[in-house]
């Protein structure tokens, strides 16, 4: 395509704010520039279009491009700024669209300097069919999917490029009225899915084909269908893509699934996606089609009945479980309320206690020792007061033959 902006006019403003710079891309209608928005001070992508020509279709296609575009919004599309016609010419009015400027390359330009790896190829095709999930879910196929239309741009420092897809220019509704004549082909001739090359109607399922095309020549290096616009179209009607042996498995059946010829084999952008995501979560696994997961339910455990208290037995004295020895009960109420006070009192109390009877056993252990079998033996011991007192004299008669 020539440039159709003469020198005379580039210096001048478009719209009154946009200062043209280089061109940066051209196509068969169309060229892209990089261009300053003086009133935000920004840098734009500018797409102006050919003069306006008095084909009522070419027309349409224009006005249905900046009609999709202002209605679209995801990270994996290239975000419409602006639309206008540029007057500078007198008697020329060309349609203009300023757009975000991409700062990176094309997937084409990216295959041209060597095959992509497959888990940059993941993180590619992620992108793209999330972008095509997002537009097929309001009813727009794209109908151009090729690598020259698919923008590489890095988020962050270190991470894997993301694509932007653009160029919706053949884009159209699947409710709308149909811009070319029953039986033309539209688009690249190189990604034209098998119904478009017939000239049949078209669905979703027709992105789905080329993007498994553009996926394919990412890893072989080369395109599939070269030749002609009339050589590449027939080819693919007589025979399904060559995926060399090289290629995992899992990837092969994903390719040949998206490459189908019948349409309605052929998975939905949303399923795609999901796949290759599961490739980049799992690094060890292959893309492939999700099967759906299903509950499994767990048996129960084994119903155990509760244990019956024999015949007669008092609940009191039911005997304790397997394993387990019951506590014995002090028959004893003095001892059993010594005991409890003993627990009850401070560290430092029932250690003054513990002496104590460590020092009467002791007592009585010697006169026990030396006195007559007959006579009573009488311990003495220091007199003590208070409660420890108490306890003393309590524990004295308690052990008192």
């Amino acid at each position: 395509m020539v440039d159709f902006s003469p020198e005379s006019v580039t210096a001048e403003l478009l719209g009154g704010r946009y200062q043209l710079g280089g061109v940066i891309g051209r196509g068969g209608m169309a060229s892209v520039y990089t261009a300053k928005d003086l009133n935000l001070g920004r840098d734009v992508a500018l797409k102006l279009f050919a003069p306006q020509s008095a084909d009522p279709d070419e027309l349409r296609r224009q006005e249905a491009e900046i009609e999709l575009l202002a209605g679209l919004n995801h990270p994996s599309l290239v975000t419409l700024f602006d639309a206008g016609t540029d007057t500078r010419i007198p008697g020329e009015p060309r349609p203009f669209l300023t757009m975000e400027l991409v700062d990176g390359q094309d997937l084409r330009t990216r295959i041209r300097h060597s095959p992509v790896p497959l888990d940059e190829l993941a993180v590619i095709g992620a992108g793209v069919a999330d972008a095509l999930a997002y537009v097929h879910s309001l009813d727009i196929i794209h109908r151009d999917i090729k690598p020259a239309n698919i923008l590489l741009v890095r988020v962050r420092p270190g991470e894997p490029l993301r694509p932007k897809l653009t160029d919706f220019g053949i884009a159209r509704s699947l409710d709308a009225t149909r811009l070319t004549t029953t039986g033309t082909m539209v688009g690249t001739a190189a990604y034209l899915s098998p119904e478009q090359a017939r000239g049949a109607d078209l669905g979703p399922a027709s992105d789905i084909y080329s993007l498994g095309l553009v996926l394919l020549e990412c890893i072989k290096g080369g395109i599939e269908y070269p030749g002609s616009a009339v050589e590449s179209a027939v080819a693919r009607l007589h025979r399904a893509p060559a995926i060399p042996d090289s290629v995992p498995a899992g990837w092969a059946h994903l390719l040949r699934a998206m490459t189908a010829l019948d349409p309605l084999a052929r998975p939905g952008a949303a399923a795609l996606e999901a796949a290759l995501r599961q490739a980049l979560v799992s690094p060890g696994s292959l893309p492939g089609i999700l099967a759906e997961a299903h509950t499994r339910v767990l048996p129960a455990p084994p119903v155990r009945l509760p244990r019956l208290p024999d015949p007669g037995t008092h609940p009191r004295h039911q005997p304790a479980p397997d394993g387990v020895t019951a506590p014995r009960r002090c028959r004893n109420p003095f001892v059993a309320r010594t005991v409890a006070r003993f627990r009850q009192a401070r560290r430092r109390t029932r250690a003054v206690l513990l002496l104590a009877a460590v020092i009467l056993f002791a007592g009585a252990a010697v006169v026990v020792a030396v006195a007559s079998p007959g006579a009573p033996a009488v311990v003495p011991y220091p007199a003590v007061t208070g409660t420890l007192g108490e306890h003393l004299d309590q524990l004295q008669k308690s052990v008192e033959p």
